[in-house]
């Protein structure tokens, strides 16, 4: 997906330069059109709009069976066309599969989460707290990845159905769960594309979470403290929503000496705002790469990769630090149109994304 097609065949004759030449100055001004290496390769006049144009002509294209590249190449405006890459059709039977051992795996972690608080003296019948915990994460997991399927979907870039990856319970110091995935075979046609696509799940699992959140710490579980018992770093919108709830009454009040112990559905939440965060990474390949590579290139996202691996190792996020490291030897590809600047809107929506960012941070 993120390597360049070779260029046309040895075969193409000089009349399909021409016609791809002919399509070309439909849409673009053209200072110079030659064949580069076999490659149709167009020098465009500068300035000249091109985020419009490129889109159409992009349309025009996929008709041919072609696609196209525009970079800035030593301070000039470089359009060049490719045959379009085969895409390999997805086994769903793949996506099926680790689906139910997801559900598996997210099942026995809300049970053993459940049967935790019945040792301590909470009222919870571990098969439904089990159930409730598998639902209200694969929804937050689910819905998320639905939101960068159906974006893709939008912005004609082909992808995957999600792959749910099963993680160890936490009998074996896990949660049940790795996340949740798509691949995307082919590459948005622009920055705004670009940045849609890793706007849309980070948005929509936050929502989830907080409502999932709220859910929860209704459900709380009062009993004695327990020596021993997990601390978890709390975000600030959890606190916000504490005190939300509390002003409210709906909260169960502890008896003097009491604490409140997360029920299965508010740890759901918690993990739910945990991969909000670190989704908005703006490293590598993650959503928040994606956003950032969309708003300042690529040189200053390489930059905000090794902040982010830092800021990781400091949050005690170690496994993460290492996947963000891995994920970071590979160069992000762009958007086909590398040129066209980003709207202004989505430019001011960033500024809300460090604020989901800031509020899902465990930090307390």
């Amino acid at each position: 997906m993120n390597e360049k097609p070779s260029g046309l065949p040895e075969q193409t004759q000089q009349t399909d330069f021409e016609k791809l030449t002919m399509l070309v100055r439909e849409h673009f001004q053209v200072e110079e059109a030659l064949l580069e290496h076999n490659i149709p390769t167009f020098y465009l006049k500068q300035p000249q709009e091109t985020k419009q144009a490129f889109l159409k002509l992009l349309k025009k294209l996929e008709e041919l069976n072609l696609i196209a590249f525009l970079r800035r190449i030593d301070g000039r405006l470089v359009l060049k066309i490719f045959p379009k890459p085969i895409s390999k059709p997805s086994n769903v039977l793949v996506n099926w599969l680790l689906l139910l051992a997801t559900i598996g795996t997210t099942f026995a972690t809300g049970y053993i989460l459940s049967i935790n608080l019945v040792t301590i003296g909470g009222a919870i019948d571990p098969f439904l707290g089990g159930a409730m915990f598998t639902i209200a994460i694969m929804v937050i997991l689910g819905l998320h990845e639905m939101g960068h399927k159906l974006t893709a979907n939008k912005n004609r870039i082909e992808a995957t159905p999600p792959y749910f990856i099963p993680g160890p319970p936490p009998t074996f110091g896990g949660i049940g769960t790795f996340g949740a995935v798509i691949v995307q075979k082919s590459l948005p046609p622009n920055k705004d594309a670009l940045f849609d696509v890793g706007l849309s799940g980070p948005i929509v699992s936050f929502i989830l979470a907080v409502v999932v959140t709220a859910i929860g710490s209704v459900m709380s579980i009062s009993a004695q403290p327990v020596e021993g018992a997990a601390n978890l770093p709390i975000p600030l919108i959890t606190v916000f929503i504490w005190m939300l709830l509390s002003h409210f009454k709906l909260t169960p009040s502890p008896s003097q000496g009491q604490i409140l112990y997360m029920h299965p559905v508010e740890f759901a939440g918690w993990v739910g705002l945990l991969i909000t965060v670190l989704n908005l990474l703006p490293a590598a390949m993650l959503d928040g790469g994606h956003i950032a590579r969309s708003l300042v290139g690529d040189k200053a996202r390489v930059i905000l990769t090794a902040a982010s691996i830092l800021l990781l190792v400091l949050g005690g996020f170690w496994l993460m630090a290492l996947f963000v490291l891995f994920l970071s030897s590979q160069k992000h590809p762009g958007p086909l149109d590398d040129v066209s600047v980003l709207s202004r809107g989505r430019k001011i929506l960033a500024v809300f994304l460090v604020a989901i960012f800031v509020l899902s941070f465990p930090i307390f």
